[in-house]
């Protein structure tokens, strides 16, 4: 039923795209937005929210992708990150 649903072609491929990166457990990052235009910024959402908490500058964030997200190096993550690796 899923294969017939994303093959459609009478299906906007926008859901079709939805419905397989829900599907795929996969989000779209501030990157890939600002590759297709929908943002101005393809700087760590996660990251800018800890700095501007800290009153730090906002310049320079990384690109959020999943690597980036995924890392330690993500300020907003890093604890979470590192918890998991450790297994705490």
């Amino acid at each position: 039923m899923l294969g017939k649903y994303v093959s459609d072609k009478k299906i906007l491929w926008q859901r079709r795209r939805r419905l397989g990166m829900a599907v795929a457990g996969n989000t779209p990052t501030a990157s890939f937005l600002t590759k297709i235009g929908k943002m101005q910024s393809a700087g760590s959402r996660l990251c800018r929210i800890v700095r501007e908490a800290r009153g730090e500058s906002t310049d320079g964030l990384a690109d959020e992708t999943h690597g980036h997200i995924n890392s330690a190096g993500c300020e907003g993550m890093a604890t979470t990150v590192t918890a998991a690796h450790h297994s705490i």
